[in-house]
């Protein structure tokens, strides 16, 4: 028997704590009725409405009426809406396409000379691009859940909005030619990252961090250090400022090289991509911060069975659950578009199968069943 969530019923009435709840005593070291999970839904939402992508992202309505569904549906122990990648770099100039049924993308860069440079000034979240838009979508989800889970917004970090304004490759030769220019651009897009995260507290919503382009698969340790680490602890300093704790902060790829240095931003929890193991992770920096991972969102969570996201869940858990700070199951990146409705049910039902506290040992390598043949106790 599937579960599947009516609208009228939340997720959550299987759980003995509301996400809210559950997360505040989570960072507090206090005790809690199971780990958390983060699904990093994004646009994958708007399936769950039955509107188009490109719909979904330029009304603010659907995007709050999409992500409560997800809420309702699913239960996770975050909810919230962008800008995301892409969204400070279009407010200040880029250029994206939105087709109707698949992820918005990037046209192409819109700096091209050093000079072009000064024709760009910091983007205005309360005017500029699709900012508005944003804000607006999390006063209506804070609106209707956010006595149960806490709303939160994300922005991308330093080095993707440059990257998304100048073309990656383009910047990562600037690294080597004309750093004090990158460093010139770099200011540029924190201030207008900055300016985000300002109106998104004052509003009494915390923002995340994505930095895709800082990745060990793409950059070296001493760039990461000379070029991302210094924006990035300015992100995670002003966002401890408005909230009291730093950020979740999100790099995708091989980060295994740079750990201690996402520690030294200031951020909160580290979410780690499926390339990297959740057990030297743990071992490396566990004690310091908590980590957050790491389900593949392709091979499994896309392309598997729900038996083989259950599996999934329970490999995660068996390397990282009795992480010192703590952990927190999502999958290794954003939830692909097309990933089939019954994985998402399966992620989520097996954290509340098998993250329940204190934690088996002896069931997370025990083989089961199908996920979609038990139903959770009432």
């Amino acid at each position: 028997m599937t579960v599947k969530y009516m609208e009228k019923d939340f997720a959550i009435k299987k759980d003995s704590m509301t996400p809210r709840e559950r997360m505040a005593a989570f960072f507090s070291g206090k005790k809690i009725d199971r780990l958390p999970f983060i699904l990093h839904l994004g646009e994958y939402a708007a399936r769950l409405i039955g509107v188009s992508v490109a719909c979904y992202s330029h009304d603010p309505e659907k995007m709050a009426l999409a992500q409560i569904a997800a809420f309702r549906e699913y239960g996770p122990d975050a909810a919230g809406v962008g800008p995301g990648l892409f969204g400070i770099a279009e407010a200040m100039g880029a250029r994206l396409r939105f087709p109707e049924e698949a992820m918005p993308f990037i046209e192409g860069p819109v700096i091209f000379a050093e000079n072009d440079l000064e024709r760009f000034v910091p983007a205005n979240p309360q005017r500029d691009g699709r900012l508005p838009l944003y804000l607006e979508a999390l006063q209506r989800i804070n609106k209707e859940i956010g006595n149960w889970v806490s709303v939160s917004s994300s922005v991308g970090g330093p080095l993707t909005i440059a990257a998304t304004l100048r073309g990656t490759e383009n910047l990562l030769k600037d690294f080597y030619y004309r750093p004090e220019w990158v460093h010139r651009l770099l200011h540029l897009v924190t201030v207008s990252a900055l300016n985000y995260i300002d109106a998104a507290a004052a509003l009494g919503f915390k923002v995340g961090i994505s930095e895709p382009t800082a990745s060990g698969s793409l950059i070296s340790p001493s760039h990461f250090r000379e070029f991302a680490l210094p924006y990035l602890k300015l992100y995670c300093q002003r966002i401890k400022e408005h909230c009291g704790s730093g950020p979740h902060l999100h790099i995708c790829g091989d980060t295994s090289l740079i750990w201690d240095e996402m520690v030294a931003t200031g951020a909160s929890v580290l979410s780690l991509d499926n390339k990297v193991d959740l057990l030297a992770v743990k071992k490396a920096i566990g004690a310091k911060i908590a980590i957050a991972g790491n389900v593949p969102p392709v091979d499994t969570l896309l392309l598997g069975s729900p038996t083989q996201v259950q599996e999934g869940v329970k490999q995660c858990l068996q390397k990282a659950y009795d992480s010192p700070k703590g952990f927190i199951v999502c999958p290794g990146c954003a939830l692909p578009l097309n990933t089939p409705p019954e994985n998402v049910y399966a992620f989520a039902q097996a954290v509340r199968r098998y993250a329940r506290c204190p934690i088996d040992p002896q069931a997370l390598s025990s083989p089961d069943g199908d996920p979609r043949d038990f139903v959770l106790a009432e």
